[in-house]
């Protein structure tokens, strides 16, 4: 695969046990020893990531914390501060941006770096892997694993085969032997009912499932049995983009007539919050912490924030986090001038999309009424709550003419 005259160079890096290697390494003390990040062994819960000590003794991603200790005594639990893992995210970030500036961040732990057009500038593609682990290590005393590939698929296999701290680099050319040996599912779109199903015709190995032709796999499965056939093959055109996540989006208005009735003032901060909500889904995005903020007719202000159990991008979620922070502020009588709701803490949505995986219902209407809003009209699709607005404001397809400008962005 190449650009212009260019042959594309990809980076995959990927950190190690990541929550648990960042709390070693602002706790030096941790070093060395078992750590489950998750929570305390006594409450209920999983294993969010284990150390390679923990792993050690066969702690697992997604084991109940409750059985952690009977396999492994020595554990230390802990339960996570996440914005040590966002301030260390943000390392990763600076040092990787002074190699290209073609950085695609997928979550806060892992990235792919385009080299294409800046490799001549470097020795070698491993030695700026080399360059990269060993400063970032040295900064924050997190391991870093590195695949290096002509593209995305092949760069992201190849930094999972030597953990941790490895590095796998593979030429071009030689996609389709480093692919050959390795099961399906290291392939992205088998999930488990495309596995049964390619165990049913006794396809085990990606040679085995590259060797059949197209038209088969698309009998299969489709048009997505096409793109599963391109990447047993080696083929992955998916361009690296680059991603400047926003600390911050915000959304808020003033009301024309200041108001007390709780009907406008819900529908308004559904609005506003199906707005926030749109924009991050627009950008893979999603976020952690929730405001709310208040202006009342007398110009004193009353604000409130909330960190959510995991980020997110859906509207609905949002609307009744915001709803309970408005009811907590909102302790006087006195009518209302003004509103706003905010959401930070943003990171890269941390979704593995599988072809052949069923989404969660709400994912798959939150992606129904986004192509409604694309052709018809943000307006096209509104929850009940927001019906409300229309006897105040005038609606336009594109949302409604408010006295605030904010609020029709």
């Amino acid at each position: 695969m190449q650009t212009g005259k260019f042959q594309r160079l990809i980076l995959h890096i990927d950190a190690d046990a990541f929550f648990a290697s960042v709390e070693q390494g602002f706790n030096p003390l941790l070093r060395g020893k078992p750590v489950i990040v998750g929570g305390r062994e006594n409450q209920r819960g999983v294993v969010h990531t284990a150390s390679y000590e923990a792993r050690a003794c066969g702690i697992y991603t997604g084991m109940a914390l409750g059985q952690v200790r009977s396999q492994c005594p020595e554990a230390v639990f802990l339960k996570g501060n996440y914005e040590h893992y966002r301030a260390v995210s943000r390392v990763f970030q600076e040092v990787y941006l002074r190699y290209t500036p073609a950085v695609e961040f997928t979550s806060l732990d892992d990235a792919y770096l385009d080299m294409t057009g800046a490799q001549h500038l470097y020795p070698s593609p491993e030695w700026v892997a080399k360059a990269i682990t060993t400063e970032v290590f040295a900064k924050t005393g997190v391991g870093l694993s590195v695949g290096i590939g002509s593209s995305k698929l092949i760069a992201r296999i190849a930094s999972g085969l030597k953990k941790p701290r490895g590095m796998v680099h593979v030429p071009a050319g030689e996609e389709r032997s480093f692919l050959a040996g390795l099961p399906v599912d290291v392939l992205p779109g088998i999930g488990r009912g495309a596995k049964d199903k390619l165990t049913d015709l006794h396809i085990f190995k990606v040679k085995e499932l590259a060797a059949l032709p197209r038209i088969v796999l698309e009998q299969l499965f489709g048009k997505n049995g096409v793109k599963l056939w391109e990447l047993a093959n080696g083929y992955d055109e998916r361009p690296v983009q680059r991603r400047i996540i926003p600390g911050q989006i915000s959304r808020e208005t003033s009301f024309e007539e200041d108001t007390g009735d709780i009907t406008i003032i819900k529908g308004a901060l559904q609005y506003l919050t199906e707005r926030i909500a749109k924009k991050l889904r627009e950008q893979d995005l999603a976020g952690r912490t929730l405001s709310v903020k208040i202006r009342y007719s007398d110009f004193r202000r009353n604000a409130k924030s909330r960190s959510l159990n995991s980020p997110t991008n859906n509207g609905s979620e949002m609307y009744h986090q915001a709803f309970q922070l408005f009811e907590e502020i909102c302790l006087r009588r006195i009518r209302l001038r003004h509103v706003g709701v905010s959401i930070s803490n943003i990171e890269p949505l941390n979704y593995q999309s599988f072809l052949f995986n069923d989404k969660s219902r709400q994912e798959a209407l939150n992606r129904a009424v986004d192509d409604i809003r694309d052709r018809f009209g943000f307006m096209a699709m509104l929850p009940a709550d927001n019906l409300e607005l229309k006897r105040k404001y005038r609606m336009e397809p594109h949302g409604y003419i408010l006295h605030n400008p904010a609020l029709t962005r």
